[in-house]
């Protein structure tokens, strides 16, 4: 495993490599926009017993939400409730940033929790272990806590996690301590490249990491031991043909080396992916199973990359057999095991549809490095030049009806060049050349 940092400037990047490829990314840049793990001590403005939620204004332009089932039984529910609480998922454009009273912080080994009381063990680790850090843990709980202990506790010591717990107690206690003036941010989740390494399961001991940033890199000696300062010129991340994979996952379409490829979009309401065996170059009696078979492992990759969330449908190729279609879901449900993120198989029809669920916590990749296009306000479409001088020459109709003594049209030249060829039209026009990104026009008259 290759780790590769770009810690100059105020955005961090890290990208995880195996062998040549990319298969995580992590992106830290400052943000006055509430992201996930933040904490606020925020007020409930609405309660709305239909909904179950509650409407909380943390001290943001737009008022958050949380569900009631989310509020710690210890609070007395009613509006102008004062609460501390917690960024759950992050809003966007259409949706308002979700909370939860369920307070975590998270550690390398394990995730402390304040507000509900709960012991719970990675799936990963082996049952007789498993249930020895339950049995030791346990006690060590009070009422309202909760711990969430990962794979990674099976490396350590029960007593170095006693530690752990203890300190992460300590700095929820210090947290929560400071309720002075409401309305704002108690806890900012914005990491350090050390702290966001130090808490990832690709960072691993024998991982290599390569920086590019001298501070940076004195901080990550202490934590780990392969650690490299970059020191060739030009950029770290063109050095290691990064700055191109990035921008491939901000594109629809992912081609793979056997020729099949992937189309992905993402809709208002959920992502969808189509599955296209383009110049396939595989040998198999059962074309459709193959080439669906070959781009699960893509698949996963790409959804992890691009943080795709919510529901997610993938339109397979048609044509397989009882069999064939039982072997592909079992094939995508063990790439969903590995996620990090909890992810589902939902439903599979006959026809190669899927549907799957994928949590959603942060915004995509897509959401966070790009904003709706101001030309065609998000919909990847704009008016053609052959729909515009159909209009243009009702306009026109209208307009010289009025007998005007003088008339402009500015246009792009693509429309005008296809009103010239296509319309005959015996009015007097002064045509005007607009230089502009998509086919365009505007009349302009003057009346007797």
């Amino acid at each position: 495993m290759r780790i590769v940092v770009n810690a100059v400037g105020r955005e961090k990047r890290v990208a995880f490599l195996d062998g040549n490829q990319l298969i995580d990314l992590g992106i830290l840049r400052p943000s006055n926009e509430p992201q996930v793990s933040d904490i606020y001590l925020g007020t409930i403005v609405k309660i709305d017993q239909k909904l179950k939620t509650a409407f909380v204004n943390i001290g943001y332009k737009e008022n958050a939400f949380i569900h009631l089932k989310d509020i710690p039984v210890t609070f007395a529910l009613h509006e102008g409730l004062r609460l501390p609480v917690q960024v759950k998922r992050e809003g966007n454009a259409t949706k308002a940033a979700l909370l939860t009273g369920i307070i975590e912080l998270s550690k390398s080994a394990l995730v402390y929790s304040y507000g509900s009381t709960f012991v719970a063990v990675s799936r990963k680790i082996p049952m007789p272990e498993k249930e020895a850090i339950q049995r030791q843990i346990a006690p060590l709980l009070s009422e309202q806590e909760g711990v969430i202990v990962r794979s990674a506790a099976i490396d350590i010591p029960f007593e170095e996690l006693e530690q752990m717990l203890n300190k992460a107690r300590q700095e929820m206690q210090g947290i929560l301590a400071n309720k002075k003036g409401a309305n704002r941010k108690l806890y900012s989740a914005t990491e350090s490249v050390a702290s966001f390494l130090h808490k990832h399961p690709l960072a691993t001991s024998d991982a290599e990491i390569i920086c590019d940033d001298t501070e940076c890199y004195q901080q990550l000696k202490t934590l780990f031991t392969n650690v490299t300062l970059f020191r060739e010129k030009g950029a770290i991340f063109s050095t290691y043909n990064l700055e191109v994979a990035m921008n491939r996952l901000l594109r629809p379409t992912v081609f793979l080396s056997n020729g099949t490829s992937l189309v992905i979009e993402k809709t208002e309401a959920m992502w969808v992916i189509d599955i296209n065996s383009g110049n396939y170059k595989g040998r198999s009696d059962h074309i459709a199973a193959s080439v669906n078979l070959s781009t699960v492992n893509e698949i996963g990759r790409q959804m992890k990359l691009r943080n795709m969330s919510g529901l997610i449908l993938i339109d397979f190729m048609s044509g397989m057999d009882k069999q064939q279609l039982v072997t592909l879901r079992a094939r995508m449900e063990e790439m969903a095991a590995l996620d990090q993120t909890t992810m589902r198989v939902e439903a599979l029809s006959e026809s190669g549809l899927m549907q799957l669920t994928r949590r959603k916590r942060q915004k995509s990749l897509l959401e966070e490095m790009h904003c709706t296009c101001p030309v065609c306000e998000g919909t990847g479409f704009v008016a053609s030049a052959q729909t515009l001088i159909y209009q243009m020459e009702r306009e026109l109709q209208g307009v010289f009806a009025s007998n005007p003594s003088y008339v402009a049209v500015t246009v792009t030249m693509d429309v005008m060049d296809a009103f010239l060829d296509e319309i005959a039209f015996d009015g007097e026009i002064d045509w005007m050349i607009a230089d502009d990104v998509k086919p365009f026009y505007r009349i302009s008259q003057v009346e007797h």
